[in-house]
């Protein structure tokens, strides 16, 4: 009932909120899977650049070590060149002239180890050792070189920048020129694939921040339509729930008006029962004195006095019910608070005569009592559609069992019954409107007794209705809230 009141009252911002919250999900999650998406693209797309970089620079010395080679073979034929060191120098001469390029070397060595040209270094150690620190490649970089050129592979290794004389990881491709002893050597600083890497990575980064900066647009005019649809849709849901509850409003008027007219025709009933015995006895008095006078006998005050009291006594009695009844059937008003046992008590006069025909005994056992909110003509109402339900159930002789127990935030009123229980088909039937197990003349309620006890409790009084059947034995529990 609470979780449908503020559903309800609050229909608004829940319309609103509800597409809100689908909307912001569906964005972090669209951000969340676009991120991992990206990450993954670009680990692949950075790992297929860094091999494309490879692959050309790979490509690059193959062709510059072709050239090398070219001219190398072209000046061996040249005439004029006789000699090895008449050879080495012109190729030494050639590659100073070569073009430099990025942070790459070309430079020779001999196979034992001396370098013959190189920007910054003599010996092969030089290349791995600085002032600074030394590397143990130093100790296995000729190695390294020789058995390169030896299977024409490329090369990693660390070797000095020639300008802030540090180490840095260089790739290489090492050629031996036939028929010498001297290794070209083209080399390239690894700095720079790691910079084209980094550089492509911003690229891409850039790229995720303007697909999400498009999500983030997408999202904001998303979630302004969700909001006028919203509103609009708040708007129309709002007419359509008051017109439902307008219609549930009149719907449970009717029943109401319906159960009221059947139980007052059983009240009716049971009250003529009652005034049976008073009207007789008022009935045997008049008669009485009647006949007295008619054959003369003395009648003393006291006597007639005694039977003036009798008749008050009745007459009063007939009084209370018609009280009573009609006090019943007045229109509620405001809730006011109210004792509870008092409204039982009151309730059981009116099915006294009921009782009475079947012999049916109510055992009562009543805690202490409080005050309580409610409308206690509707109260009465329950408590005498439960009854009268046990009653008609009930064979000659039974009892019924009321009791109340006071808790600290509710008041139990319990009704037992040994009418034969419910059956498990009917006990989650048994508050619907219009529905009865009685047959015959036993209908005249409709079916709609129990219904309106349910609505009466648990709308109007917000508490609590419920019942339990355990073999021969039904138990419905009334909860008032304190």
């Amino acid at each position: 009932m609470k979780l449908k009141s503020f559903f309800i009252k609050h229909i608004s911002i829940i319309t609103i909120i509800f597409p809100l919250l689908i909307i912001l999900f569906y964005g972090v999650f669209s951000t969340i899977s676009l991120r991992y998406k990206h990450r993954e693209y670009e680990k692949l797309e950075l790992s297929r650049y860094e091999e494309e970089l490879k692959r050309k620079h790979q490509e690059f010395f193959k062709e510059k070590v072709k050239y090398i080679d070219s001219f190398i073979n072209f000046l061996s034929l040249e005439n004029g060149v006789n000699d090895t060191e008449q050879l080495t120098n012109r190729i030494l001469l050639f590659v100073d002239s070569l073009k430099k390029y990025d942070s790459g070397f070309i430079f020779v060595f001999k196979e034992d180890g001396t370098v013959l040209k190189h920007p910054c270094a003599s010996r092969l150690i030089e290349l791995v050792e600085s002032n600074y620190q030394i590397n143990r490649e130093a100790y296995n970089i000729l190695y390294k070189l020789l058995n390169a050129s030896k299977y024409n592979r490329f090369v990693t290794y660390k070797g000095t920048d020639c300008v802030n004389d540090k180490l840095v990881n260089k790739m290489a491709f090492v050629h031996h020129i036939k028929d010498t002893d001297l290794y070209v050597v083209i080399s390239k600083n690894k700095k720079d694939i790691t910079e084209s890497i980094n550089r492509k990575k911003m690229i891409l980064e850039r790229k995720l921040n303007d697909e999400l900066s498009e999500l983030l647009k997408i999202f904001l005019v998303a979630s302004a339509i969700s909001i006028i649809f919203s509103l609009i849709f708040s708007k129309f849901i709002n007419i359509l729930i008051r017109g439902y509850e307008n219609e549930i409003k009149n719907s449970n008027e009717i029943m109401f008006s319906q159960s009221r007219l059947a139980q007052a025709g059983e009240l009716l009933s049971m009250i003529s029962h009652q005034w049976r015995q008073p009207i007789s006895k008022i009935a045997s008095i008049a008669s009485n004195l009647r006949f007295k006078i008619m054959v003369g006998d003395k009648m003393d005050n006291i006597y007639l006095d005694s039977k003036c009291e009798e008749i008050e006594e009745y007459t009063e009695f007939l009084s209370e019910t018609i009280d009573d009844f009609r006090e019943f059937y007045k229109p509620k008003k405001e809730k006011e608070a109210v004792y509870i046992q008092p409204i039982i008590q009151k309730s059981l006069i009116f099915l006294e005569n009921e009782m009475m025909k079947k012999g049916i005994k109510i055992e009562k056992s009543f805690t202490k009592d409080v005050k309580i909110m409610l409308y206690k003509n509707e109260l009465m109402q329950v408590i005498i559609n439960i009854v009268q339900n046990s009653i008609d159930f009930s064979k000659k002789g039974a009892k019924i069992k009321i009791r109340t127990i006071l808790k600290p935030k509710e008041y139990l009123i319990i009704i037992k019954d040994y009418a034969g229980g419910i059956k498990p088909e009917h006990i989650n039937r048994i508050f619907d409107a219009h529905f009865s197990t009685k047959g015959g003349s036993k209908s005249t309620n409709l079916g709609l007794g129990l219904y309106v006890s349910k609505v009466i409790i648990e709308q109007h009084f917000n508490g609590k209705l419920e019942v339990e059947s355990v073999g021969n034995s039904s138990k419905f529990t009334i909860r008032l809230r304190r």
